[in-house]
């Protein structure tokens, strides 16, 4: 396809749906690009010409059914025509031997039209290449191999998602591919607020002759060097010898000079370069592939001063086809990687800030679930090392370890749809209304004061009249009585107030206190306690009333809906669900749905030993006190006792001691259980 053709459909491709689902949507997409002739001879079959060649698409369920392959397969060795298997990646994994031919491509559908373009581009070049070798009867066999090659290099790209890897694998296969004894790769940092600030990035080297580490270091986007100007001219630099270019820059293609600094101290001489770039879908350079002394065959390394001269090469016109196509396919992959690089850090970015969130709104619990977190992986991690017993089989891969580690940091997410003075309440009664019940303590000692006063006056004026014996300092020791009464009723709330365990019998002197009743200064009857405080004080144990601790207990419940509403792909797609049963027990009698052990996963069993034991030893909280370790781990014992908590799984969390990478050291009657 000419670069004119490709411009064409690169614009026409701009009015196409972007996403292309399925083989119909494929075969509608395809009979819109230009300069082909769309034909569709059978169901699950239709063809592309081009003038020279016929580019055939197949369903799977026809490349999937011998039968119906076979007249494919009879015409699989003419050069003229391209069949290429579409389907799932699944079903693309599973492609049969006998497609793996050299006129056989594969295409995962679902797939984006500029993608489309792009594979339909290289297929066609690759193609056009087996056509010109098969004309010309030579080297077929070479050919063949090379586009193999290439196609296996597109497959085990597209299936690394690691940027330092790929990065690796890409500066390899291009080497293999040219020949190349060296090389190096290089990416492309664009400022897009300033464009003159962009560097290029060097970032890995190999050189199958000469040892070497060098540091990664940048230089501008310019054409002040031979990388630079492959990526400014955004095309291939092929030098045949660096020791033949003039001193004079000017006067060298893309003004090239080499600096022999590293040829004089190694030995090892650089002779023919290619420096080609790598583009992303928006056709935007993403990175360059430089590859050094092009060897002759059979040729494994280069020693003397004589292999330089007489085993090094310069790039031949098929070694920069072929070299292209694979930085063709490496700038896709590059990208892909890239996204998916930007996307762990987009949710790695949204988990700690929803942390932070979930923090700030309760600073006494900081740090709870980066350490529930910890504990989880870490349990995880030494789970699958396991190779004995029920859990031999289990394994979690990476995605699986991160997506354990996002459910676990964001367990408490659904706490930003609890009220935060419910989530800070550190005693029964909140501050404000221990005040209120206060000033009217202090209310009613004032008005004990002006009833002993109004009382005292009415007795020296004889407006009152007494029984026998009945005097002034009658009057003054039932009024001392009242106030030493009132100030027992104080001390006795202030105690009842504290988040500990209601003493025996203080539920009805609560209620005795309760049911008593003064006059303020209207004379209206008021109670000593209201409805509200007898209620919040007769809380036996805790500091939380039956109604506030169900609305801390709906937090798994916001934590469900908040998660399964964030688009978690196919990457991490059980983080809602891992995350909203960690209040769920074996036995049925947790909250919020009483699931059984069945409808638990083993990565929410691990959650719920971590998050218990980072609740009972964590730093000491308004409402409670920390306690050592080895208390903690006897509740945590109890608790499987009955069956609510998986034994298996505690005994590998005691047992490892995967509990000491959270301990505070500072904190050592903690860890010692003192």
């Amino acid at each position: 396809m000419s670069s004119q053709a490709r411009e064409t459909l690169t614009s026409e491709s701009n009015n196409i749906a972007d996403d292309i689902g399925n083989f119909v949507t494929l075969a509608a997409v395809c009979g819109q690009f230009p300069n082909y002739q769309l034909d569709v001879p059978n169901d699950g079959v239709f063809s592309l010409n081009t003038g020279d060649m016929v580019l055939i698409f197949l369903e799977s369920k026809v490349w999937q059914d011998s039968q119906k392959m076979q007249p494919f397969l009879e015409k699989s060795e003419d050069p003229n025509l391209c069949f290429i298997c579409t389907g799932t990646d699944s079903e693309i994994e599973a492609l049969p031997a006998e497609l793996e031919a050299a006129n056989f491509r594969s295409l995962s559908i679902p797939i984006r039209t500029q993608q489309l373009l792009n594979a339909i581009h290289n297929i066609t070049r690759l193609q056009a290449l087996m056509i010109n070798a098969d004309r010309a009867n030579k080297n077929v066999k070479e050919t063949n191999d090379n586009v193999k090659y290439v196609l296996r290099v597109s497959r085990e790209l597209n299936g690394v998602r690691d940027t330092k890897k790929l990065l690796s694998l890409i500066l390899q296969k291009a080497r293999e591919i040219a020949n190349a004894d060296a090389g190096s790769i290089y990416t492309v940092d664009w400022n897009e607020q300033r464009e003159n600030d962009s560097r290029i990035v060097f970032k890995v080297t190999q050189n199958e002759t000469v040892q070497q580490e060098l540091e990664e270091f940048s230089i501008k986007v310019n054409d002040q060097s031979i990388v630079g100007s492959a990526v400014v001219h955004q095309q291939s630099i092929n030098i045949p010898d660096l020791y033949e270019l003039n001193e004079n820059p000017q006067k060298n293609p893309f003004h090239a000079k080499h600096d022999k600094t590293f040829d004089l101290r190694t030995g090892y001489q650089c002779r023919s370069m290619l420096t080609i770039p790598m583009f992303d879908i928006s056709y935007r350079v993403i990175g360059v592939i430089q590859l050094i002394n092009r060897r002759n065959p059979g040729i494994k390394s280069l020693r003397g001063v004589s292999d330089f001269s007489n085993n090094v090469t310069e790039f031949s016109a098929i070694d920069i086809e072929y070299a292209e196509i694979v930085a063709q396919q490496a700038g896709i992959a590059l990208e892909n990687a890239l996204l998916t690089l930007e996307k762990e850090q987009l949710f790695d970015g949204f988990v700690n800030a929803a942390v932070t969130a979930i923090e700030q709104r309760d600073p006494t619990t900081s740090g709870h679930s980066h350490r529930v977190a910890k504990l989880t992986l870490g349990m995880a991690e030494i789970l699958n090392a396991v190779d004995h017993g029920r859990f031999k089989d289990t394994y979690f891969d990476k995605r699986q370890l991160k997506e354990i580690e996002y459910a676990s940091l964001l367990h408490d997410f659904g706490k930003l749809g609890v009220r935060e003075q419910v989530l800070t309440k550190a005693k029964k009664l909140y501050p404000w209304e221990y005040d209120i019940l206060t000033e009217r303590f202090e209310h009613i000692r004032s008005r004990f004061e002006i009833e002993y006063l109004r009382e005292y006056i009415d007795f020296l004026t004889g407006k009152a009249t007494v029984a026998p014996g009945f005097d002034a300092e009658t009057y003054k020791t039932t009024y001392e009585t009242r106030l030493l009464e009132l100030d027992e009723f104080i001390a006795f709330i202030q105690k009842c107030n504290e988040p500990t365990v209601l003493e025996q019998g203080g539920f009805e002197r609560l209620k005795d206190i309760g049911n008593l009743t003064f006059r303020d200064a209207r004379t209206k009857s008021r109670p000593f306690l209201s409805d509200r405080e007898l209620q919040a004080l007769s809380v036996s144990r805790g500091s939380l009333t039956r109604e506030e601790f169900a609305e801390i207990q709906s937090h798994v419940v916001h934590t469900y809906e908040f998660l399964r509403k964030i688009p978690w792909g196919r990457s991490f797609p059980n983080v809602p669900i891992i995350a909203a049963k960690h209040h769920e027990k074996l036995d049925g009698t947790g909250y919020p749905k009483g699931s059984f052990e069945e409808e638990i996963p083993t990565q929410t069993r691990l959650m719920t030993i971590a998050d218990i034991f980072d609740a009972l030893t964590a730093s000491d909280r308004p409402y409670k006190k920390a306690v050592p370790v080895v208390k903690a781990l006897e509740i945590l014992e109890m608790e499987v006792k009955v069956q609510k908590i998986d034994k298996d799984l505690f005994d590998i969390f005691v047992e490892s001691k995967v509990y000491n990478q959270v301990l505070d050291k500072s904190d050592g009657w903690l860890a010692e259980g003192i």
